[in-house]
């Protein structure tokens, strides 16, 4: 059982297996799948899983995200906003949201303000959710991040993070971008 009393939700190695239709004994063919296991073998593959699916607490890093960010801005947030926070297209954060209304975790209701709008809201049960999994997640990224850092090294990187996420942001949304597009660049002047 899942914390919070959803439903246990598979490893991502299992999923691949399911998936892709790969046997945890049998042969893996890096040609069907399309995603970083393409590139790694079998072992690196199941290495490279076990670490992503450590402390997740049967969530995804999906659902996570999700929880992290209604959690920092208070409980709540209208759908739209949220969708321009995480880093996922807005058909996977529908799926994302979906999955996490089923265990209780959050529920989503119109927007009083206008009535048209979404807002997501965080449960007691997703709250309790996000507390046990963020002590082992917190504990995984001060151990293999943070603790071989100095701070100006810890800002440098955020502040790096900080553009990327500006960047992709912009190309999700199809706005001009300076960086890819010159002339973009010089029509802003």
């Amino acid at each position: 059982m899942a914390v919070g009393g959803g439903p246990a939700s598979p490893g991502v190695l299992t999923t691949l297996i399911r998936v892709v239709g790969i046997e945890s004994d049998g042969d893996y063919d890096p040609a069907e799948l399309v995603g970083t296991g393409r590139y790694l073998t079998k072992q690196e593959l199941y290495t490279w899983t076990r670490f992503l699916d450590a402390g997740r607490h049967q969530m995804t890093h999906s659902d996570y995200e999700v929880l992290v960010r209604l959690d920092g801005a208070g409980g709540s947030m209208r759908m739209t906003l949220l969708a321009s926070l995480v880093v996922s297209s807005a058909q996977k954060l529908t799926h994302t949201a979906n999955r996490l209304e089923e265990r209780g975790w959050i529920e989503r209701v119109r927007d009083e303000s206008d009535g048209r709008g979404l807002t997501a809201t965080l449960t007691p049960a997703g709250r309790s959710a996000l507390t046990d999994a963020a002590v082992g997640n917190a504990a995984l990224i001060k151990r293999f991040l943070l603790d071989d850092m100095a701070p100006e090294d810890q800002t440098r990187i955020g502040e790096t993070m900080d553009r990327l996420a500006t960047h992709m942001r912009i190309h999700r949304e199809g706005g001009p971008c300076s960086q890819c597009d010159p002339c973009s660049a010089a029509d802003s002047v």
